[in-house]
């Protein structure tokens, strides 16, 4: 599922711009969630991981291109779509890497347009890459990013994920090779964890929030190095 963020101090224009996705979303099978704001600072307060957010430049406590440097800071991946009423501060989005901005009011072949151009972007990312799970409760889609890690146990593989745990049928090394190799490396036989969400490598274990899991002899060296990289590419 899309999370998605629309950030505009104007009520109106906040939902005007909400259907508009919506609709998007609805021609193209696309799941969603949406979010609406009228604060950048609302926003920043929240814990969602947005794989897109749509802001307005000129808003009160907090403008837009200042939220979204924010954002910047510990989220590179989010793609940013500005919204503005004068082309010319637009511009300023190249600073904080915005995939491109539209003009007040948007609308739908602007959506149609800017919605392309980003989900082309996250199907082309492998730390984005958009997959399915058919589970025993049905399918769910899935954005890399939101898993922490994967385990195979007794034939199954479980996906803990930032919204909870799925469980399919399937192979571990099928699921390697459908992720990034710069995010996700395998710490055993057992686990593929992403490092994005490892807060600390030792010897023998590393951690994923309270989760503790083992690394092998086998894996350790691959591991540090990789995530070594990780780190460097992430400052």
């Amino acid at each position: 599922m899309l999370l998605i963020a629309v950030v505009d101090d104007d009520p109106k224009d906040a939902v005007l711009l909400k259907e508009c996705i919506e609709n998007y979303c609805r021609m193209n099978d696309h799941a969603a969630m949406i979010h609406v704001y009228h604060d950048g600072l609302d926003l920043i307060r929240s814990t969602e991981n947005h794989d897109i957010v749509f802001f307005d430049i000129q808003m009160g406590r907090l403008d837009g291109l200042e939220t979204a440097r924010f954002i910047r800071k510990i989220n590179t991946d989010t793609i940013l779509i500005f919204v503005t009423n004068m082309a010319q501060f637009a511009i300023k989005g190249y600073e904080v890497d915005a995939l491109d901005f539209i003009l007040k009011p948007p609308s739908m072949s602007s959506i149609v347009y800017v919605m392309d151009k980003a989900m082309k972007r996250l199907d082309g990312s492998g730390t984005k890459a958009l997959f399915s799970l058919k589970t025993s409760d049905g399918t769910v889609s899935l954005s890399a990013n939101d898993i922490t890690y994967v385990e195979v146990f007794d034939h199954n593989l479980v996906y803990h994920t930032t919204r909870g745990e799925y469980t399919v049928r399937g192979k571990l090394s099928d699921v390697i090779e459908k992720l990034s190799p710069d995010r996700f490396v395998m710490c055993n036989r057992s686990f593929i964890v992403n490092l994005r969400h490892v807060s600390n490598v030792a010897s023998d274990y590393l951690m994923i929030g309270d989760n503790r899991i083992s690394v092998s002899k086998s894996h350790r060296k691959e591991l540090i190095r990789r995530f070594s990289s990780f780190l460097g590419d992430s400052l």
